[in-house]
């Protein structure tokens, strides 16, 4: 058995030579070699060239990118839109809840960068003309390769790993116009099989100063049909509303249940509620196609009942939680099994002033 020991230490020293001579052979590297390892690892040049468009969700999110650069960005649950962010050129739109909009400073560069990575299916294809090229570099035990590019008012970082040339994190580094720091992470997971390319399903954005998010992909698609006008369109889909003193009526956004109750979201904004005169404390009647419902309207979430007051059982109007643009019904701890049963996407409702 012994007398294979003096052979394992020369086999170990030769695989640390093999290893540092490829380290440092691709350290050597220029920059078109690492944008072309890193459009290989995709699916290279070839499969990429047949792409015409992609389209995904995250969450209730979905994007749908051109491969000439445009991407359209549309949030809602099908067939409701509430917003919609279309990039052409050098222009970022945002039509809001009906309020339409020209993206300008951080918000339009974070989205204009965004719009190539995606075009390029999440490769650096489409920031080739606007790279340097920083070299290998060491962070801990990892080593990626650093290309850096200027987009006014942002510097945007792309660390590429050095074993496969995937992207791992995307940064943006700036300021704000108020002078203070500004710096956003995308970190990437590991590029899985999808549709025959290789791209992130998941990755973790996180602002300085905040609380992150996790971000997973679902439907993944290619080359879909598209209307002519798709790249054109700015409209949101939201229902209508008519607003009057002591009464609302409007539409369904959005509902969904949960061990503690049921929650519908209204397409009513704050100006249309002001027009009703609606005070805290008021009592409303919600009605609909087969229902009818009492509730007690809340200006404002600083106007709420206690939290224990609250889960005895509470049929309310108020904003929507955590800053959201229109009201939202709520009936907490309280039988709602017949009236989800009637409710639907743009489904009809109205409240009257009892």
């Amino acid at each position: 058995m012994n007398n294979h020991l003096p052979g394992r230490p020369m086999a170990a020293i030769l695989t640390l030579l093999i290893l540092s001579s490829t380290a440092g052979a691709q350290s050597d590297l220029t920059l078109k070699d690492v944008i072309e390892r890193n459009i290989q690892a995709a699916g290279g040049r070839e499969k990429l060239s047949l792409i015409r468009n992609i389209s995904f969700k995250i969450g209730g999110m979905r994007y749908t990118a051109l491969s000439t650069g445009e991407i359209k960005m549309t949030t809602g649950k099908e067939p409701v839109i509430t917003e919609v962010t279309l990039v052409k050129g050098d222009s970022v739109r945002r039509n809001s809840f009906h309020a339409v909009s020209e993206l300008s400073g951080i918000p339009k560069t974070v989205n204009l960068v965004l719009a190539k990575l995606y075009s390029g299916v999440f490769t650096l294809m489409k920031f080739e003309k606007e790279l340097t090229f920083q070299g290998l570099k060491s962070y801990g035990p990892e080593k990626f390769y650093l290309l850096t590019a200027k987009s006014e008012p942002l510097n945007v970082d792309f660390f590429l790993r050095a074993d496969n040339f995937c992207l791992k994190r995307l940064v943006f580094r700036g300021a704000t116009p108020e002078g203070d720091k500004y710096e956003v992470n995308y970190d990437f997971g590991p590029f899985e099989d999808a549709e025959g390319l290789k791209i992130p399903l998941a990755w973790f954005n996180s602002q300085v100063g905040t609380r992150g998010t996790l971000a997973e992909v679902s439907e993944f698609k290619i080359n879909q049909p598209l209307d002519k006008d798709f790249f054109v369109k700015l409209e949101v889909n939201l229902g209508t509303t008519e607003a009057g003193p002591g009464r609302l009526k409007g539409n369904v956004l959005d509902f969904g249940g949960s061990p503690a109750g049921l929650s519908i979201t209204t397409n009513w904004t704050r100006s249309d509620v002001e027009k009703t005169g609606f005070r805290s404390g008021d009592k409303l009647e919600l009605s609909g196609e087969g229902f009818a419902e009492e509730l007690v309207f809340y200006a404002s979430s600083n106007e709420l009942p206690p939290r224990d007051i609250l889960s005895q059982g509470a049929r309310l109007l108020a904003p929507a939680p955590r800053g959201g643009e229109t009201f939202v019904i709520q009936f907490i701890a309280v039988d709602t099994a017949q009236l989800a049963s009637k409710l639907k996407a743009l489904a009809a409702i109205e409240i009257t002033k009892k």
